[in-house]
């Protein structure tokens, strides 16, 4: 039995993140009530804390109608304790073992009903930012947002498969086949996912660009055939050579203007070119457009990810096909979310997922 009050970690403004005792919200219809497992701590979580808010919202959010503070986490796993009225109890049942997919919509707009819920036509919003997340013992959670997860899967592992759907929708827009080349820019976590995908999905040449040696060599783990650091290498020479003429697939997830060009400059014609990194809001890429025209590359985005994505890599890591265990870095207590969790991640270059024990 859930109860009535809990601790969670509650985003009230830039560094002011707080441990507090909050009560536990009733079950409204088509929600279930999740006991969380584990809840990971994503580099967006890292910049709403240091210099936020940007995702959360001071006033209520049109979906949500949520306001701060409020408790974080959108990466998370856990199991079913609950239902509330109306729940497909056929699909969802007591018990179960879940992951969370964050993205909130309106459900009803063209793009929703198309199964492309992060480009809603209303705007989302998301678990963990515009209404409570995982980063408590016990959270509500719309079953749209719900995916069963296999009994065998460890609910540490099933906590990031948030971020590896993430990865995964990215590869899945480079259009990759087995035996083609890629080229990631940036092996922070979704660079170093985006590099394990890549060669579960048969690219047969992973080339990663990362300035920092701690993280190539996380993308060496992920299985990078070549990591060069771009402070020290020509990236584009370097990739050409190294390919015979460019890469098939360039994933850009750093953001940059930099980062850009080398994507389109170490790419080959017909090369697919997705970017996956927030840039700068007061930022606009310059497009050298004869590189993309007389190449006929194609450059797309990669926005969140769909629930056919998430269904794929629910399948993936029940199977085997891809593995992130060795990925999590540290498993830490509720309490010790700001000084073992994000301090850690900016002062500890060799953590990819710090995860947050919620029932310790």
């Amino acid at each position: 039995m859930a109860p009535l009050t809990m601790q969670a970690a509650r985003f009230h403004a830039a560094k002011d993140l707080r441990v507090e005792q909050v009560e536990l919200p009733p079950l409204a219809a088509g929600e279930v009530r999740v006991k969380v497992a584990y809840a990971g701590i994503c580099g967006s979580d890292l910049h709403e804390y240091a210099t936020g808010p940007f995702t959360c919202t001071c006033a209520p959010h049109a979906l949500t109608g949520q306001a701060l503070p409020m408790t974080l986490g959108h990466e998370f796993s856990g199991t079913i304790e609950e239902l509330g009225e109306g729940v497909n109890s056929e699909r969802l049942k007591v018990g179960a073992k879940v992951c969370i997919e964050p993205v909130i919509s309106c459900l009803e707009c063209r793009p929703c009903l198309e199964g492309n819920r992060p480009l809603c036509e209303k705007g989302i919003g998301f678990l963990g930012y515009n209404r409570p997340g995982g980063l408590a013992p016990y959270t509500n959670v719309p079953q749209a947002n719900l995916h069963v997860v296999p009994d065998h899967v460890e609910l540490d592992v099933a906590a990031l498969a948030e971020p590896l759907s993430v990865a995964w929708h990215a590869v899945s827009c480079s259009q990759i086949k087995p035996g083609e080349t890629a080229l990631v820019i940036g092996a922070g976590p979704i660079g170093a996912l985006v590099t394990r995908v890549l060669k579960a999905k048969g690219a047969s040449y992973v080339v990663v660009s990362e300035p920092t040696a701690t993280r190539g060599a996380i993308a060496t783990a992920c299985g990078a055939d070549l990591v060069l650091n771009p402070l020290e290498t020509d990236v584009v020479k370097a990739v050409r050579e190294a390919t015979k003429g460019g890469v098939d697939v360039a994933i850009d997830c750093a953001g940059n203007q930099r980062t850009f060009d080398a994507a389109c400059g170490a790419t080959r014609a017909k090369a697919r070119i997705v970017m996956v990194a927030l840039w700068d809001t007061d930022k606009r890429a310059a497009l050298d457009f004869s590189n993309i025209l007389f190449g006929e590359k194609i450059v797309t985005a990669s926005c969140c990810f769909l629930g056919q994505d998430m269904q794929e890599v629910v399948a993936a890591l029940a199977n085997g096909l891809i593995k992130v265990d060795d990925l999590i870095t540290s498993r830490i207590a509720l309490k010790d979310i700001v000084a073992k969790g994000l301090h850690a991640l900016v002062e500890e270059q060799h953590h990819v997922k710090i995860l947050v024990d919620m029932q310790q």
